[in-house]
């Protein structure tokens, strides 16, 4: 007599199988920077398939149908790269500058007593070259205090601090009045600030003109002040609008209200949590290695020997299942590419619209704005708002005195964008077939942020459709295979 099977409980099987899940998306989180280069060759893949599997219907081997399939492709990418690569990379730099750019910096230079009596300083004053005497980009910090005194043989850091309200050249001579037995005598530092982004060059006798003025006994170290890059961000410009509406909006909301100090904090928080983890990111896994190697190799890989992987996976399921998994790949299979291509056509005719929109209004940076916007295209509710976000901040950041007439125009741009998608790209796009809640693409949109700043944004909706329209086909073609 046969012993009967033993079954595992029920809770026990869930327990496992949540354990399991738990820690397959760990290994994924820990792992995401090495599978990025296999995602987009995933991609690549899909959106080349159909054209391989014609030119292999029409006589061309598989292998000589990628090979063509990818020398025109890549001939292509790179005639765009040349042609609006360089563009693309001065903007996007340029903007990211603005965004993250430090608006103040802080230098420290030392005041060394080498003679046998204590020093005593007294007082300081700026001296601007430009002989603008209300000039006050430079300024000791707050944390020092006149008159200070420094012993024999000892040494006092002085720190100084440099906020200027544009990236011009600055150059200026701080001044330090001495006092006690020296009174009347003066120590003289040079100062120079946003020396990169202006065309004048700090003079190369700058350092021994200041030590010509410098007293017996005393030294400065340095003996001038490179202030290095600072000025107003783009929420700084923005906050500095704000300042005309403040008032009105205190009439309504109370003087509690501080509309530019909210701008400033929130603004800066934004940036840093988005570009930062985006820069992170895409420093560790978008190289030049990654694109030219890695990628197309793998979507060779999966192009020439996807039909052998289906193949040994069908070899492995028993028989009694062997027609539904073949039927559920089929579905899979065609259900994905369609999602893949669709969200490339809508984001392609979207992102041209919005760059060619923008540039007829004159909007600065409408290229990486308008690209942008395109890919933000995919995420469903939220995705056309960071669009207009986006651009209106642009336009309030460089529209200088039209800006508000700038956002205006912003707006129908992307309202007439909007009813487009709408009545000729959604009807048509296979890519809008796969619904989500609002609190579903809300949540996968927060963690993407979390893990991969604007690129995770952008990925994350996407990728999400991808794994429903998987365990959507699975659940249909396992619910019809148990009705027969």
């Amino acid at each position: 007599m046969s012993s009967p099977t033993s079954v595992m409980p029920l809770p026990i099987r869930i327990l496992l199988a949540l354990l399991l899940i738990a820690g397959l998306s760990l290994f994924l989180y820990k792992i995401h920077g090495v599978l990025a280069p296999f995602v987009l060759a995933f991609v690549l893949a899909y959106v080349l398939a159909p054209i391989i599997d014609r030119l292999e219907g029409s006589g061309i081997g598989r292998t000589s149908s990628i090979l063509l399939v990818f020398l025109s492709v890549f001939s292509l990418l790179g005639f765009g790269v040349f042609a609006a690569g360089n563009r693309l990379t001065v903007e996007v730099r340029e903007l990211t500058d603005r965004m993250q750019r430090n608006e103040s910096t802080q230098s420290l230079f030392l005041v060394h007593n080498r003679g046998d009596a204590p020093l005593f300083i007294d007082g300081a004053e700026w001296e601007y070259v430009d002989g603008k005497p209300n000039q006050t980009s430079f300024e000791l910090s707050n944390d020092v205090i006149l008159p200070l005194e420094v012993l024999p043989g000892q040494q006092r850091g002085i720190s100084i601090s440099f906020m200027p309200d544009s990236l011009l050249f600055t150059q200026a001579t701080l001044r330090l009045e001495l006092g006690g037995d020296r009174a009347g005598q003066w120590l003289v530092l040079p100062v120079v600030g946003n020396l990169r982004h202006g065309n004048e060059r700090v003079p190369s006798e700058l350092g021994l003109k200041a030590s010509e003025y410098q007293i017996r006994g005393v030294d400065l170290e340095p003996n001038w002040v490179d202030m290095g890059e600072a000025g107003p961000n783009v929420f700084t410009d923005i906050g500095k609008m704000a300042e005309t509406v403040q008032p009105t909006l205190q009439s309504y909301w109370g003087d509690d209200l501080d509309l530019v100090t909210l701008i400033k904090e929130q603004g800066d928080t934004l940036i840093n949590t988005l570009l930062g983890s985006t820069t992170v990111f895409l420093g560790g896994v978008v190289s030049g290695l990654t694109f030219v190697v890695i990628v197309p190799f793998v979507a060779f890989f999966f192009l020439k020997e996807g039909r052998q992987i289906s193949r040994k996976v069908i070899e492995l399921v028993p028989n009694a299942y062997f027609e539904l998994c073949l039927n559920l790949l089929h579905q899979i299979n065609g259900q994905i590419g369609g999602y893949i291509r669709g969200q490339i056509l809508a984001t392609s005719v979207v992102a041209t619209l919005a760059i060619s929109g923008l540039s007829i209004i004159g909007l600065q940076y409408a290229f990486p704005v308008g690209l942008l916007a395109g890919f933000a295209n995919m995420i469903p509710f939220l995705g056309p708002l960071i669009g207009i976000i986006s651009a209106s901040i642009v336009a309030l950041a460089t529209g200088g005195t039209l800006a508000m007439s700038l956002v205006g125009k912003v707006v129908v741009i992307f309202l007439v964008i909007q009813i487009i998608d709408n009545i000729l790209i959604q009807p048509t796009v296979v890519a809008k077939s796969v619904e989500m809640h609002p609190l579903m693409v809300l949540f996968v949109v927060m963690v993407g942020s979390q893990l991969m700043g604007i690129v995770g944004m952008l990925i994350a909706v996407p990728l999400t459709g991808i794994l429903k329209v998987i365990v959507q086909s699975i659940y249909v073609g396992i619910r019809g295979y148990r009705l027969q």
